[in-house]
């Protein structure tokens, strides 16, 4: 039997909502009984977004829980959705405005697309430029017909996006700005905001933003002017900055993506799409975890480990306190686990390839901090020292792995960041794709000589790896002068 929900339930479940539910909505036209059958999004305390059925008619349902706001983020959510169906712009038509019968909270109900996938999951199964391209030129399209309607998304990103067929349906009235209905948007606020959504992309596709570029521009009937698509990449980039600036602030705490905790002797974070089973067990106690698991490094420093964890093989680095003069110089300081976790995401907003960060977990006395552990996605390859010292050596395609190379150590430049321990052992070759590990000594420079200096220094001990293999040296080299440091 399905229990009945109110706010009060909805809002001390949490993350931990059980389904199916069923809701009880009244206004002064209606009443109605909604069938919740799964959660689509949680934002605890703030707003649940769920599908399910109401009079058998699939619907998507979306309840603002958050006391003092959820009035005006209701009004808000219809406002934007009814201004983006006025403007001829597929969005899923609200069928149910009201409240929980209980209390009030505001409740709308939308038609529910089906099919329906979200852009942001499609781009990413997406396994040919081609595809990424289209994709991203059909949306271009819409962001176009919406600023044409004086209409912008302040919150711009591939999620507003269902793909149903060969529709694209916008979704999330409430970022909706719609101050300038009826007037098409200037270019200046146009490119500012298409800026936004391309900054949400990884580095690795801004090849594809030009051919965007065109889409959006003949929707908008401007000529192509190399000038304005310049005026984009800068506000790309100055939109990237920004983001990334709030994404990683936001991977220290609890959110959707993240499940943190905190306590007076510890404090862990770890991707919630991993923090179930086996996980848990670990977090509670990972040096029992590392004791009983392949050792893969010991040593004062550091230890590491490999385990498998939910039928999944991830690093375990725990950084060891070595005395007690080391304790009183570390405690103050953010760990080495700190530090990695945070490069680890850094180097994934600019495209660089490192072990999929897991979670990180730091001993504390209160603001002491101690102990500390990384935790990481193993990434089954070979290191470029073994690699090009082994007997495969002949196989192996130096011009284009030394590509590879100079490929991550420009995002790096560009980036303002240098690695601090360039050993050939720390690049990992697996398929196609070169990783970094040991990131825990990254540094971001706030000037150019500094980061002149310490980059040369990396590449001055990457290229001592090769000081006997003369053909293997050159190739590096010549990929290193093409930086100009």
């Amino acid at each position: 039997m399905k229990s009945t929900a109110d706010s009060q339930h909805l809002r001390n479940s949490g993350r931990n909502l059980e389904v199916p539910f069923r809701l009880f909505l009244k206004s002064d036209d209606f009443s109605a009984e909604l069938i919740c059958e799964s959660i689509a999004r949680i934002i605890p305390g703030k707003r649940l977004v769920c599908l399910g059925k109401w009079n058998k008619k699939p619907v998507a349902v979306k309840i603002f829980l958050n006391s003092k706001s959820a009035r005006r983020h209701c009004e808000r959510e219809i406002k934007g959705i009814n201004a983006v169906a006025n403007a001829g712009i597929k969005t899923p038509a609200i069928l149910l405005q009201g409240n929980l019968q209980q209390d009030n909270t505001p409740v709308v109900v939308f038609q529910r697309v089906m099919p329906a996938f979200n852009t942001h999951e499609v781009f990413d199964m997406a396994e040919t430029d081609e595809k990424r391209s289209k994709l991203l030129k059909r949306i271009a399209v819409v962001i176009a017909e919406q600023h044409e309607a004086g209409l912008k998304q302040k919150d711009l990103h591939l999620g507003n996006f269902l793909l149903s067929d060969n529709d694209i349906y916008t979704i999330d009235g409430d970022t909706v700005d719609t101050g300038q209905t009826g007037t098409p948007l200037p270019k200046a606020m146009s490119l500012n905001n298409l800026g936004l959504f391309l900054a949400q992309l990884n580095p690795e596709f801004d090849h594809l933003f030009f051919a965007v570029f065109q889409a959006y521009a003949e929707k908008r009937s401007w000529s192509l002017d190399s000038s304005l698509f310049n005026q984009l990449l800068k506000k790309v980039k100055f939109q990237r900055k920004k983001e990334n600036k709030k994404y990683l602030h936001k991977i220290f705490r609890e959110c959707t993506s993240f499940v943190c905790y905190k306590s007076w002797n510890s404090y862990m974070v770890c991707d919630r799409n991993f923090y179930h089973g086996e996980m848990k067990k670990l977090i509670a106690d990972p040096d029992s975890v590392i004791d009983s698991s392949r050792l893969l490094k010991y040593g004062n420093s550091a230890t590491v480990a490999l385990a498998e964890v939910n039928v999944k093989l991830l690093v375990i680095k725990r950084y060891n306190i070595k005395n007690f003069i080391h304790a009183l110089k570390r405690c103050l300081r953010d760990t080495r686990a700190w530090s990695s976790w945070r490069n680890a995401h850094s180097l994934e907003l600019l495209g660089i390839s490192t072990p999929k960060p897991i979670a990180f977990l730091e001993r504390r006395w209160g603001p002491f901090r101690s102990t500390s552990y990384y935790i990481s996605e193993y990434i089954d390859g070979t290191d470029l020292y073994r690699l090009i010292t082994s007997d495969r050596s002949k196989k192996i395609n130096i011009e284009a792995l030394s590509i590879k190379f100079g490929e991550m150590l420009k995002l790096f430049a560009d980036a303002n960041m240098s690695h601090g321990d360039f050993k050939a052992t720390n690049f990992i070759l697996a398929g196609n794709k070169l990783y970094i590990i040991d990131i825990e000594g990254m540094r971001k420079h706030s000037c150019r000589w500094s980061l002149r200096r310490s980059l040369k220094r990396d590449c001055k001990r990457f290229m001592k790896n090769w000081k006997d293999i003369p053909k293997v040296a050159r190739a590096f080299q010549n990929q290193i002068r093409k930086i100009k440091l």
